[in-house]
């Protein structure tokens, strides 16, 4: 069975490259695979929270967002899953006032 990961990519200036993904499981808790492009055998299960503070981190270092894969149990990545999109940064809203405002006699 494959799992969702969001994907990272780091190029070297020699061609090379090596990911980064995680997945979050649902459960507060996340699954962390990292290796060579397009093979991220080595893995580690660390809370939501945690996965997303690394994701920023690796961005701050040169790691480009590539998009959701499924991934299988060794750790190949697959087929691109849905178009990648950022989130929406949430504004507060400003309440309304019933009254008039002060400058109306």
């Amino acid at each position: 069975m494959s799992q969702r990961f969001y994907l990272y990519r780091f190029e070297h200036a020699d061609g090379t490259a090596k990911e980064w993904a995680y997945a979050d499981l649902g459960t507060g808790w996340a699954e962390i695979r990292w290796g060579k492009a397009g093979r991220l055998c080595q893995s580690q299960m660390r809370p939501i929270a945690v996965a997303i503070d690394r994701a920023a981190g690796k961005c701050r270092k040169g790691y480009r967002y590539i998009g959701d894969r499924e991934m299988d149990a060794r750790g190949a990545a697959g087929v691109p899953v849905g178009t990648a999109r950022a989130a929406p940064i949430p504004t507060p809203r400003r309440a309304r006032s019933t009254s008039p405002p002060s400058w109306v006699g």
